[in-house]
């Protein structure tokens, strides 16, 4: 007789139980119905959701680059192009984005960081030979959104005599990296740029119009 009785509670159970799954699995189903639900019926999935598919609710709108200036280009051949390659993949390619905030000040040295660990070609006797040039390309690429005050580099000409190709005397830099260290003292010779505007700037060194050649183009970053 207790056997009898177990039996279709057993079942009853069952039934209910697969009721409440068919419910369940057709409640928060991934359909576009669940998707569209307001907010208030199941309020973490909505915002999870509401995350992925609406970005700019959350992020800040996109910036805006604009081109402000652009350096003359410098060949990657020889061993002043090998040099001007082993500056440019220092410290994971620091030297290849440059961002300066307002009111920073960015060195060239400090991005290459120490030279020991570089391995370099010596071009007219002058081991890492090329860096002098590349270093210019970054003012030639800033002189238009920046006064003369926030450049700060030993001359080549006047420490020298010795011209740079396709570079101005005014912007030929003399680079003499000891240690890593920005400045120019104790016989460090180092180009640093203050950004004074109240834009950040960026500097990235892209692809020149001729094959193996590469240009520093400058960018003000606009919010």
């Amino acid at each position: 007789m207790l056997q009898h009785l177990m039996l279709p509670r057993a079942a009853t159970i069952v039934l209910i139980l697969s009721v409440v799954i068919l419910y369940l699995d057709h409640r928060y189903a991934p359909s576009p119905v669940v998707f569209g639900r307001p907010l208030q019926q199941n309020g973490m999935f909505a915002f999870i959701w509401s995350q992925a598919t609406e970005p700019t609710s959350v992020f800040a709108p996109a910036s805006r680059f604009v081109p402000v200036g652009e350096s003359a280009p410098l060949s990657l051949a020889g061993d002043v192009g090998y040099n001007v390659r082993a500056a440019l993949d220092a410290r994971n390619g620091a030297l290849r984005n440059v961002t300066i905030r307002p009111g920073e000040t960015w060195s060239f040295n400090a991005s290459i960081g120490p030279p020991a660990h570089i391995r370099v070609r010596v071009v007219a006797g002058v081991p890492g030979g090329g860096w002098c040039d590349l270093a210019s390309r970054y003012v030639q690429a800033l002189r238009p959104a920046l006064p003369p005050e926030a450049f700060v580099f030993p001359n080549h000409v006047r420490t020298t005599g010795i011209r740079l190709l396709n570079v101005a005397d005014e912007d030929a830099v003399a680079i003499w990296n000891i240690d890593g260290q920005p400045g120019s003292f104790g016989g460090r010779q180092d180009l640093q740029i203050t950004n004074t505007t109240n834009a950040t700037l960026q500097l990235v060194v892209v692809e020149g119009p001729a094959a193996d050649q590469i240009v520093v183009r400058a960018l003000r970053v606009e919010r």
